[in-house]
């Protein structure tokens, strides 16, 4: 879960009340047992990926498991001091290259994928572009991002193909929304949403339930589960849905997992896509593990998805650009360097891209 997908304008008061009071800090981070969180995933059915999961109110929920956290425990985790330690942002920035997006203008350029920023990537193939929950502004409600864009909006060519996960404000950006908007992009995202990014300018909109596909000029995007949850200001917990894409076109195919925790999901949309050639994966935020183990994973649970997907390649996304964990937000890179310095069979398969990186598509034979 994000700091800034839980602060509304009712919540904003609160919190900063709270931190005035009591002081950020003066509690210490809780203790989480995690033999016993991946039990209780291990004992989740996974036929209840394909159950219902909407409730007679018209709220979402994961079938298989439900969230556990409350506001309180928010509160609680603000007040807490830093499952890290104390460590400095400026120790861990993130990569970053010149890139201004030109040849995604061009229809004839090689199949790639630009990594923008956060969780915003480009696939540019077979004359289409398509982009990844697009966020180009300063910050995601009140958390302010720590590494520009690689580009903005401009850089995209009209008609665009847009994918999004969910109504939080880094996944979710309504300047993003209104820009490409006037380009005639097509938004293709989650039950519920569709009202919302209509009042933020969008004016071609597809909603899909998970397991849902949409085919737009020779490519295939599926909407499959995630466990996650929704919320924003002008929409209330779990009243759009939330998830993730698998993408395919001539031969091609990309998952992008957008936010998740670990789930026997990833299993699944291995068995049904057996050669997924990138695994686009989130890795932030997933400190203190107590607070945030339901809805992001640690590092070794990003390995465990991988391994589920099958895939060929692994892109950890969501690093380096907005704090809204314990710690810096580069952090997750360097935890993921050390994890793979004990575990060389991933190493030559991880993509820890810099912010403006492209990679040439290439497509499992």
């Amino acid at each position: 879960m994000q700091a800034a997908a839980y602060i509304t304008h009712r919540m904003a008061g609160a919190l900063l009340l709270a931190a005035l009071l009591f002081g950020a800090g003066c509690l210490s981070p809780q203790p989480f047992d995690e033999a016993a969180w991946q039990k209780t995933v291990a004992a989740t059915d996974p036929a209840k990926l394909h159950a219902p999961h909407r409730d007679a109110d018209g709220r979402f929920f994961n079938p298989w498991l439900q969230q556990d956290k409350s506001t309180w425990d928010l509160f609680r985790w603000w007040l807490s001091s830093s499952s890290l330690g104390d460590m400095k942002d400026e120790d861990y920035p993130a990569p970053r290259v010149v890139n201004d997006g030109a040849y995604l203008r061009d229809p004839g350029a090689p199949p790639s994928l630009t990594w923008v920023g956060h969780a915003t990537y480009v696939v540019q193939w077979g004359g289409q572009v398509v982009v990844t929950d697009p966020f180009f502004s300063d910050s995601a409600a009140v958390v302010s991002r720590h590494a520009p864009p690689a580009f903005g909006p401009e850089a995209l060519p009209r008609g665009v193909v847009v994918l999004i996960s969910h109504n939080h404000y880094d996944h979710l950006d309504s300047d993003a929304v209104a820009a490409l908007a006037g380009k005639d992009a097509l938004f293709l995202c989650p039950l519920g949403l569709g009202e919302l990014l209509k009042e933020m300018g969008a004016k071609r909109v597809k909603e899909l339930d998970w397991w849902q596909s949409a085919v737009v000029g020779g490519a295939t995007f599926t909407f499959l589960p995630t466990q996650h949850w929704s919320r924003r200001f002008g929409q209330g917990y779990n009243q759009s849905l939330w998830g993730s894409w698998m993408l395919e076109r001539g031969g091609e195919t990309i998952y992008y997992g957008a936010d998740s925790g670990y789930f026997k999901g990833f299993k699944e949309f291995g068995r049904r896509w057996p050669k997924i050639d990138l695994a686009l994966l989130g890795t932030g935020a997933y400190e203190p593990r107590w607070f945030m183990h339901y809805a992001h994973m640690d590092v070794p649970e990003l390995f465990k998805a991988f391994a589920d997907l099958g895939a060929r390649r692994l892109v950890p996304t969501q690093w380096g650009v907005l704090p809204l964990g314990d710690g810096p937000a580069g952090w997750p890179a360097e935890d993921i360097r050390r994890y793979l310095e004990g575990h060389p069979q991933w190493r030559g398969r991880v993509l820890l891209m810099p912010v403006g990186g492209r990679v040439p598509l290439e497509p499992v034979r």
